[in-house]
């Protein structure tokens, strides 16, 4: 038998054993019918994702729970110390992830369809995978200040003519975090230091703050949500937006539990997310998908998210005593 011929053999048995592992998979699955996500995503949300995913796969019924991250985590632990999470999949910030795979809470499992995803989104140990992001970029109202005048990066918010007419949202430290992971630990606190300094516009979550934008409170918004601001912006209102460079990434991530109750299905929800099937469902809820050759809803995105400028924000431990010296710059201005 020729060289090529070993090598088709060789390839062919690889491929058989894939397929093999995938039929069993899915026969186990099958068995056990039923998967239990506990996620921050909302019903209105899920309701496209779970679309998707009872076209591919009929025989699945995903449980959904929806609890805020901090909700998330707190049960989660309960159950943990009673012995049993009722929870097969997580669907988190990586920030809580982190600290459940620090407790031991998660299982380590990396999908196959990870190759497909954003370079750096997700864990190189495989307890966590990211399956959307959002980018954080400059929010402005063109009624009040224009293109031209509004801050190009996030170093011009620093700058005296902005003092006072910046919002962030006061929830996230991710202005502190995302500077600490894109500069470095002491160049990242000085910078939000500074940017304390700027009197800013404090608010309680994402959408509030450029709802207020849009409704004339103040002229920009700083670290904002791109997908906020731009779903706004095709709406009409007052809104738009520009990216720094580069541009910080968060990510949304999903992980697995330790000794889930439906492992296969587990793996199968996970390796749906992370699909170019589940990603269409999560861009049909207005996400921002990760992975290469999937689009959002916005073409502006699209072509900011394949420029490569981007620099995604991973969960680095410390994330409470990031928060406590995020909340006490904002508390000491």
């Amino acid at each position: 038998m020729g060289t090529l011929a070993l090598l088709f053999l060789f390839f062919s048995l690889l491929s058989g054993l894939a397929l093999g592992q995938s039929a069993e998979l899915l026969n186990q699955a099958k068995k056990e019918g039923e998967v239990i996500l506990y996620t921050t995503m909302t019903v209105g949300d899920f309701e496209h994702f779970n679309k998707a995913a009872k076209e591919k796969y009929p025989f699945l019924s995903i449980r959904h729970v929806y609890l805020s991250s901090a909700r998330q985590t707190a049960r989660v632990m309960q159950e943990f110390r009673a012995g049993r999470v009722q929870a097969d999949v997580l669907g988190n910030s990586p920030e809580p992830l982190l600290y459940l795979k620090q407790q031991g809470v998660l299982s380590a499992y990396k999908s196959p369809e990870t190759v497909n995803l954003l370079k750096g989104a997700w864990d190189p140990e495989g307890y966590w995978s990211g399956m959307t992001t959002d980018l954080l970029v400059t929010g402005f109202n063109p009624r009040l200040i224009s293109r031209s005048a509004a801050p190009k990066n996030y170093d011009e918010y620093l700058r005296p003519p902005f003092k006072g007419q910046l919002a962030v949202n006061r929830g996230v430290p991710y202005p502190l975090t995302g500077m600490v992971s894109l500069r470095g630990e002491e160049q990242g606190i000085a910078y939000f230091k500074k940017l304390s300094q700027q009197d800013l516009r404090l608010v309680e979550g994402y959408t509030h703050t450029v709802n207020l934008m849009a409704a004339g409170e103040y002229p920009l918004t700083a670290f904002m949500q791109v997908s906020k601001l731009d779903a706004m912006k095709r709406k009409d209102a007052p809104v738009d937006w520009l990216p720094s460079a580069p541009t910080l990434a968060t990510i949304s991530t999903v992980a697995i539990i330790k000794n889930p109750v439906h492992p296969a299905a587990a793996q199968l929800l996970i390796d749906f997310y992370l699909s170019a099937e589940g990603q269409r469902g999560l861009a049909a809820a207005g996400k921002i998908p990760l992975r290469h050759g999937v689009k959002s809803q916005s073409r502006d995105i699209d072509q900011l998210m394949e420029s490569g400028n981007l620099h995604v924000i991973l969960p680095e431990g410390g994330y409470d005593r990031y928060m406590k010296i995020y909340n006490e710059y904002l508390g000491a201005r």
